[in-house]
């Protein structure tokens, strides 16, 4: 989910960095791909500057796909296997997305300082990837940056760049070349929304895909694993050794919270928050009955 990154400042940032502001934890079970885009244009289209920062970890009760901002229906047409999927549009851009084996999660960024209603943050984008790249190289994955770019593919080849995990930008999360998480950005009036997707397991709609849980660990001992088992609700072993490892369903409390703790830990490189933990009940209600 990565749109082309501008060189806009990320002023929307700097005056207000040194404030500390409200922010609000939303973990919500898996829904369809209607509410879950639906949650997310609220949040966008009704934020106002009293609004905290919030952030919104989903999943999806059904395989589905959701299309960037910008692509067209048409785009669907030489994925006949992809049309049998429900499908919904992003109010972010890039590539469309099998949601499936993975965790969708979404930030919203309240404008509080009259910022541009344009542009993208890219200071946002590494910052967040960063922090989760950083700690999946303590559990043993080579993670890293992409510092890649296919931002011309879409008019070589759009068949090949349809596909948001295929596209590549200097700050997806890749691990040994396969992308694992990527992120995209809408800024309007109200404030900025970035959508991301934490890739765990490989779908049966993309099977070329590989998720986090199909690559290697690469740690030196089983017992450097046993040191690290507070990070795993799985067998030691069925991690350690792949073979068993790739038959398990992701556990997903546990990258839940890694994806949570990791999110708070990159925005704190340009927010301050006071996070709490909630629902968007009363934030999604009109003003009128606020």
């Amino acid at each position: 989910m990565r749109q082309r990154v501008s060189s806009t400042e990320d002023s929307q940032f700097k005056d207000i960095a040194k404030d500390m502001v409200d922010g609000l934890i939303v973990v919500e079970p898996p829904q369809s791909g209607e509410v879950n885009m639906a949650t997310d244009n609220a949040m966008l289209g009704r934020a106002t500057s009293d609004w905290p920062v919030i952030l919104r970890i989903y999943r999806w009760e059904t395989p589905t796909l959701s299309l960037g901002h910008f692509q067209s229906d048409d785009d669907l047409k030489p994925f006949p296997h992809l049309r049998e999927l429900p499908c919904v549009r992003r109010k972010t851009g890039g590539g469309a997305i099998v949601h499936d084996c993975e965790l969708t999660y979404s930030l919203l960024i309240p404008n509080r300082n009259n910022a541009p209603a344009k542009g993208h943050s890219e200071t946002l984008y590494r910052a967040v990837h960063e922090s989760i790249s950083a700690n999946l190289r303590l559990l043993g994955w080579q993670a890293g940056l992409s510092e890649a770019c296919t931002c011309g593919l879409e008019k070589k080849d759009p068949t090949e760049s349809f596909l948001c995990f295929l596209r590549r930008s200097p700050v997806d999360l890749v691990v040994e070349e396969h992308k694992i998480v990527g992120s995209a950005q809408r800024r309007t009036a109200t404030g900025l929304l970035q959508h991301g997707s934490l890739l765990l397991r490989r779908s049966p709609s993309t099977p070329d895909l590989l998720g986090l849980l199909d690559i290697d660990l690469r740690l030196p001992s089983p017992e450097t694993l046993e040191s690290k088992k507070m990070w795993f609700n799985e067998p030691l072993d069925a991690v350690y050794h792949r073979e068993n490892s790739r038959a398990l369903t992701p556990n997903y409390h546990f990258w839940t919270e890694f994806l949570i703790a990791n999110l708070k830990t990159g925005l704190s490189k340009v927010l301050q928050c006071t996070w709490s933990k909630g629902t968007l009940n009363n934030w999604l209600e009109s003003d009128a009955s606020r």
